[in-house]
């Protein structure tokens, strides 16, 4: 009888154990809900087929290469998807309803993953050039516009081997105002080093490099000279004029830390900027004027509400704060930020990687985007998996959720969103990058009334450029041209921008860092 009722316990112990790790498992996946309901929009978007689906490779890092910009000179914008390993990469045109591969393809040891690219005409023969990061160091691609098609490929920088670092993305600037492009490398720590995903301690990571042009298109390591070498993974990063001087700041995404910003004095060293971040993991980096004050934004993704903070902060040192919402950095002037995304609605997100600013129904007013996917933490299989978000800018300071109901939401492992007009149409479409997936391409369907496209020389002349342009009830709105959006990846030189009074065609005003003054068309 006793041995009965041992056994009848030991099964209620067992039972109680398995309801107890439903009901965590239950709540955990509850937690990790986003409780956002969707808006109504008048953005609607279309699926566009598009060929290509990436592969990861378990020894590779989860980052994808990805840029749109017009790269056979017919005035729209094509894609590049880098491949992973054993995978080539793909130069993708919009034809007759869906992406096809071009004959203009990017040449690459088979066995070397790209995560990061970035375009621009180095040499100054109309003619789109292509950089690439990859697990290799960082290439330079000319192209050669020849019948025949491709590029001349050349590795132009390779990480010091005692820096065990892996080239994650480039940013394009034109930091000594010289007239040649200049590189920042962001570098994360190579896959075999990796001691976890949640390491914020100091000395760990891989580095991140400066390159200052030589004057013909060769580079030096000039990281030190202006104060920006330590060590430390980061994701992305871009070249900005944060206080309207005609000269490129640089805003740095941290991985595990913080966001970095650095004031470009017009010498070396370049001076820390304090800002609002805390320890937290601002992965994606979206740079934009969303509030039409003539002072660009920053908004960067983060780890969100997957899992309760004091798993996610790991070895934040004692006594300091950890922050896992989103940024969004309203600049209020004087290099002074505050951060208003709970304010704005767009803090409380799930697992976020690239974001990107653009006006995607061209009122004047830039909305978001945000590319995410599932969390690699404990109990996987109770894991919510995020889609990628769309934020229509409500133009008082908001933002509403409408990835569902204007039908561009991504299901998919998302890395970074990648907007262009890739049909000719004039209207802004959305290419999702996905990590080990297909790539998603959704088409505007233009509803309202169609807005201007303003393309911009995609040369370094115009890298920070200030534009501002009078819209239909004659207010202004102001851009800035910015590489390097999103997350490895280029977006378009071409801007969208609000319908105008025909009074004001010729209002658009374009001022360079070189102080020259252009009207735009």
């Amino acid at each position: 009888m006793a041995k009965s009722k041992q056994k009848s316990s030991f099964k209620e112990k067992i039972v109680w154990i398995i309801l107890l790790l439903v009901f965590i498992a239950s709540t955990l996946r509850l937690w990790q809900s986003e409780w956002k309901p969707q808006s109504s929009t008048e953005l609607k978007f279309s699926l566009a087929n598009l060929s290509f689906s990436h592969t990861l490779d378990t020894e590779s890092l989860p980052f994808v290469g990805s840029a749109a910009f017009d790269v056979d000179g017919d005035g729209v914008d094509e894609v590049f998807i880098g491949g992973g390993r054993e995978q080539s990469d793909t130069m993708l045109k919009y034809r007759n309803g869906h992406f096809t591969p071009m004959d203009k393809q990017v040449l690459k040891d088979s066995h070397d993953a790209t995560h990061g690219a970035a375009h621009l005409d180095v040499d100054n023969d109309g003619d789109i050039d292509l950089f690439t990061a990859r697990e290799s160091g960082v290439w330079l691609h000319l192209n050669t516009n020849k019948n025949s098609g491709g590029f001349e490929s050349k590795k132009i920088f390779t990480p010091p081997a005692k820096d065990k670092t892996t080239p994650l993305s480039i940013a394009l600037g034109d930091i000594n105002k010289d007239g040649w492009v200049d590189l920042y490398i962001s570098g994360y720590i190579k896959n075999d080093f990796v001691e976890g995903t949640t390491n914020f301690s100091d000395g760990y990571g891989g580095y991140s490099y400066l390159l200052l042009n030589n004057g013909d298109n060769t580079w030096h390591d000039a990281t030190q000279e202006a104060g920006l070498r330590r060590q430390h993974n980061t994701f992305t990063a871009s070249f900005v004029d944060l206080d309207n001087d005609y000269d490129s700041d640089l805003v740095i995404a941290q991985d595990t830390g913080l966001i970095e910003m650095h004031e470009n004095l017009g010498h070396f060293p370049m001076r820390k900027i304090s800002n609002p971040s805390v320890n937290s993991y601002p992965m994606g980096l979206a740079i934009g004027d969303y509030n039409n004050d003539g002072l660009v934004d920053i908004y960067t993704s983060n780890v969100g509400h997957t899992l309760p903070a004091f798993m996610l902060s790991s070895n934040v040192p004692e006594g300091e704060k950890f922050n896992p919402d989103y940024y969004l950095l309203r600049n209020d002037g004087d290099l002074k930020f505050t951060d208003v995304a709970r304010e704005a609605g767009v803090g409380r997100l799930g697992f976020g990687w690239g974001t990107v600013f653009a006006d995607l129904n061209m009122d004047g007013n830039l909305d978001l985007l945000a590319a995410q996917n599932y969390v690699k933490m404990p109990l996987p299989l109770r894991m919510v998996t995020y889609a990628g978000k769309v934020m229509e800018n409500t133009g008082n300071g908001h933002f509403k959720l409408v990835g569902k109901s204007s039908g561009a939401r991504n299901k998919a492992f998302g890395i970074s969103p990648l907007v262009a007009d890739y049909n000719g149409d004039g209207w802004p479409d959305i290419i999702w990058i996905n990590i080990n997936s297909p790539s998603k391409a959704y088409m505007n369907a233009g509803n309202g009334e169609r807005g201007n496209t303003l393309r911009l020389p995609d040369t370094v002349h115009y890298l920070n450029a200030l534009i501002s342009t009078p819209t239909a009830d004659n207010e202004i709105i102001f851009r800035q041209v910015i590489a390097g959006q999103g997350l490895g990846s280029d977006p378009t030189r071409t801007l969208f921008l609000p319908p105008f009074h025909s009074s004001n065609a010729s209002g658009t005003e374009i001022i360079r860092q070189d102080g020259n003054t252009e009207e735009g068309q």
